[in-house]
């Protein structure tokens, strides 16, 4: 068994005490490094044993000059920002009674279900959280018309916007949009625009026909769909709903301060016959560069 079925055998039995586990907490923060789309879209900010901390965000876009003889050389200062992040909790869980544990007798895996499924919980909850603040951070927003349609060129467009709002704002930056997260069903209209350029044939039959092979099993159509549009990669997201964020991954521009421990404990509640696990986790993205990010709307 993995810690995770194991933990879920053994219930504590002392009413009302809690136990940590940190082997099952190891694997459900390894769970939510593998199994989230944009966590790679992140840099990590560790935040082990506080709830707050002030960082210090240093920008330089400057550029050399040109002197003559022995003039005196100019010197360009980083700009510095100083700011505190403040970690929220995240939390989920479970409990069965000990009639569902009998009916239940025959499936061996059976609250190891439970566990994951609690585990897909917080990282639906950690993606919204994070997509929820690449929207609140977005500088350029493109709003289609009811009569219009998601396709290339309102991609192409947003992201030049970006690109010359973010070179010509107050904070002058040289930025190159990258990725592009959208929900499924704007890829699927995205896929009816002629301009649209599919990657080799072996992903179109992956990802369009959801299947391997004639006869296999059906793929996932969220994540990386391994192919791009207007030079970006595309990321499909379920979290997402009539909205599309383009953002630049190059410049550190998010960050999610954690805790690198979720706290995972289990007790024994006599009183309604139930064993109850929580699943606790500290966190906090942040929008650290906003002109790195752009929306496109319906």
């Amino acid at each position: 068994m993995n810690p995770i079925e194991d933990f879920a055998q053994a219930p504590q039995r002392d009413p009302g005490y809690y136990t940590h586990n940190n082997e099952v907490a190891d694997q459900v923060f390894k769970f939510l490094e593998e199994h989230s789309p944009v966590r790679e879209l992140t840099t990590p900010k560790p935040m082990v044993n506080v709830l707050s901390k002030t960082y210090i965000v240093e920008h330089d876009e400057g550029t050399a000059y040109q002197v003559v003889g022995n003039a005196e050389v100019p010197r360009a200062e980083d700009v510095s920002t100083q700011f505190t992040v403040y970690l929220h909790r995240n939390a989920t869980g479970y409990k069965i009674d000990d009639d569902q544990r009998r009916i239940n007798s025959d499936d061996p895996q059976y609250e190891a279900k439970k566990m994951k499924r609690a585990m897909e919980r917080l990282l639906e909850k950690e993606n919204k959280d994070i997509l929820d603040v690449m929207l609140r951070g977005a500088q350029t927003i493109t709003t289609i018309p009811a009569s219009g349609a998601f396709d290339v060129e309102t991609i192409s467009d947003t992201a030049a916007q970006m690109v010359v709002r973010a070179r010509n704002g107050n904070r002058p930056m040289k930025i190159q949009p990258d990725v592009i997260l959208m929900p499924y069903e704007m890829f699927v209209e995205l896929q009816k625009d002629p301009k649209f350029q599919y990657v080799p044939e072996i992903y179109q039959h992956i990802l369009l026909q959801a299947k391997l092979q004639e006869g296999g099993n059906r793929g996932f159509t969220y994540g990386d769909t391994g192919q791009q549009v207007a030079g970006l990669r595309i990321i499909t997201m379920n979290e997402l709903s009539n909205t599309a964020i383009i953002m630049d991954s190059t410049k550190e521009a998010l960050w999610l301060a954690e805790d690198q421990q979720p706290k995972v404990t289990k007790y024994r509640d006599d009183e309604h016959i139930t064993d109850i696990v929580d699943i606790r986790h500290d966190e906090q993205p942040v929008c650290v560069f906003p002109e790195c990010f752009g929306a496109i709307k319906k």
